[in-house]
C-alpha cells in the first residue's frame, strides 16, 4: 500500500514539476522565466511523500489559485487522481476550476466534462446527469456527453430516455451500437409482459423491429408472446428461423420449442422440429444437439440419435468415447446417456460464454455483458473448451 502511494505521489510530483520547468514559449516574444516555486507548492509536495494527500490537495490549489497558467496542471492532477480511484480528490480539483471567474469558455467545457467524468467514476448519476445533459445540446464534448448519457440511462435502466438519447447520438454521429435501440425496446417488452400488459408489450416489440429487421432477440420475445397470448403455432413460426440462422442461440430456442409445442398440444412432435432444423445443416444441428443435451432433452429415440452424430462429430468428445471403449464400439444407450450427464455436469460447472469485448465469462447468456455493458457480445464457448477440463481429467 505505501509503495503504491509513494508511486503515485512521485507520477504528481512530476506532472506539476514538469508544468513549473518547462514554462511555456510566447510567439513573438521572449520565453518567460521560470519562477521559483510557492511557498504552497513546497507544503504541497511535503505532504505528499508524508502521505497526506487531503492537505496536498489543498496546498496545491492555493498554488494554483495564485496563478492562472496552472489550468493544464490541474487537468492533469484530476484525471490522474481519478484514474487511481481517488474520485473525491479529483472532484474537489474540478470543482476548483469551475469557480474560477476567469477562466475561458473552452477549459470550462473542459472542466464541467472532466466533473461529469467524476461523478460517474463516482456513481453520483444525477449530478452527471445533470452536466452531460448541457454539455450535449452543443460544444467539442456534445458526442462524448451523449455517449455517456445513453450508459447512465442504461444503468438506470430508463429505456424510454436511452432511446431518446441514442437517437439524438445518430443524428449528429455513428452510433458505437446500432443495434441498443432495437434492446431497449425489447427491455420495455419484457416489462410490459412482466405486467400482463400485452398490447403494450406488442407495441414495443413493433418498434424494435422497425429498428432491426431479423432481431433474433426480438423474434424470441414475440414467440414468448405469442405463447402468452394462445397463438402457439406463430410462436413455432418464428423459433424455426431463429434456430436456423443464429445456432449460437439454440439453448435460447430449444425451452421455447417445448412451449410452443406443449402449449399446442403437439409435444411429441418435438424430436421431429429438431430432425427437421438439423436438416439446415451441422452447425445447427450441433449446436441443438448440445442444447437438447445441456436441458435434459433425450427422452426420444430421435433426440438420442442427435445426441449420438453430435458426440461422434466432435473432436474431444469422441476422443473420451475412443478411451471409454474397445476400438470400434460405439456406446450403447446406456454409455451414451452416462456421456452425456457428464458433459451436462461440466457445462454447468464451469463459464459456458465470454465477451467477445472484454473477456467476461458468465455461466448463464446475457444480451448485454454485465462486464463492458456492450449490446450482442456474449458468445457462447465452443463444445470443445468446456469439455476439455472433462477430458484430461478422464485421461489422468
Amino acid at each position: 500500500m505505501r509503495a503504491s502511494w509513494v508511486e503515485g505521489a512521485l507520477i504528481l510530483t512530476g506532472a506539476v514539476v514538469g508544468w513549473y520547468v518547462t514554462r511555456r514559449w510566447r510567439i513573438g516574444t521572449t520565453p518567460t522565466p521560470a519562477r521559483p516555486p510557492s511557498s504552497d507548492y513546497l507544503a504541497g509536495l511535503n505532504y505528499l511523500v508524508n502521505e497526506q494527500p487531503d492537505r496536498a490537495v489543498e496546498a496545491f490549489l492555493r498554488a494554483f489559485a495564485a496563478d492562472r497558467d496552472t489550468v493544464e496542471t490541474q487537468f492533469a492532477l484530476g484525471a490522474l487522481f481519478r484514474r487511481r480511484g481517488e474520485v473525491d480528490r479529483a472532484i474537489r480539483i474540478h470543482q476548483n476550476l469551475m469557480t474560477r471567474t476567469e477562466l475561458d469558455p473552452v477549459h470550462r467545457e473542459q472542466a464541467s466534462y472532466a466533473l461529469a467524468q467524476d461523478y460517474l467514476r463516482a456513481g453520483v448519476y444525477d449530478r452527471a446527469e445533470k452536466l452531460l445533459l448541457t454539455l450535449s445540446e452543443a460544444g467539442a464534448y456534445r458526442i462524448a456527453a451523449l455517449r455517456d448519457l445513453s450508459k447512465v440511462y442504461e444503468t438506470e435502466r430508463d429505456w424510454e430516455r436511452a432511446i431518446e438519447i441514442h437517437r439524438e447520438l445518430a443524428r449528429v454521429a455513428n452510433p458505437p451500437q446500432p443495434a441498443a435501440i432495437a434492446h431497449y425496446w425489447c427491455e420495455l417488452a419484457t416489462l410490459a409482459m412482466q405486467q400482463g400488459d400485452y398490447a403494450t408489450a406488442t407495441r414495443h416489440l413493433r418498434a424494435a423491429r422497425a429498428e432491426q429487421r431479423r432481431f433474433p432477440r426480438g423474434a424470441l420475445l414475440q414467440a414468448d408472446l405469442a405463447i402468452a397470448l394462445g397463438e402457439p403455432g406463430r410462436a413455432l413460426r418464428l423459433l424455426k428461423p431463429v434456430a436456423v440462422r443464429q445456432p449460437a442461440l439454440a439453448a435460447e430456442v430449444l425451452p421455447r420449442l417445448v412451449n410452443a409445442l406443449r402449449a399446442a398440444g403437439r409435444e411429441r412432435e418435438l424430436a421431429a422440429t429438431l430432425a427437421e432444423l438439423a436438416r439446415a445443416g451441422r452447425e445447427v444441428a450441433d449446436a441443438l444437439a448440445y442444447a437438447a443435451i445441456l436441458a435434459g432433452q433425450l427422452d426420444t429415440p430421435e433426440l438420442l440419435a442427435l445426441a449420438r452424430d453430435y458426440v461422434s462429430r466432435e473432436p474431444t468428445v469422441a476422443e473420451m468415447v475412443e478411451a471409454l471403449l474397445p476400438p470400434g464400439t460405439a456406446p450403447d444407450e446406456s454409455v451414451l446417456r452416462r456421456l452425456c450427464a457428464a458433459l451436462k455436469r461440466q457445462a454447468l460447472r464451469a463459464p459456458r460464454f465470454r465477451c467477445a469485448e472484454c473477456g467476461f465469462s458468465s455461466t448463464g447468456f446475457f444480451w448485454q455483458c454485465p462486464g463492458c455493458k456492450s449490446w450482442d457480445t456474449l458468445k457462447p464457448l465452443s463444445p470443445t473448451e468446456l469439455v476439455a477440463p472433462l477430458a484430461s481429467g478422464r485421461a489422468r
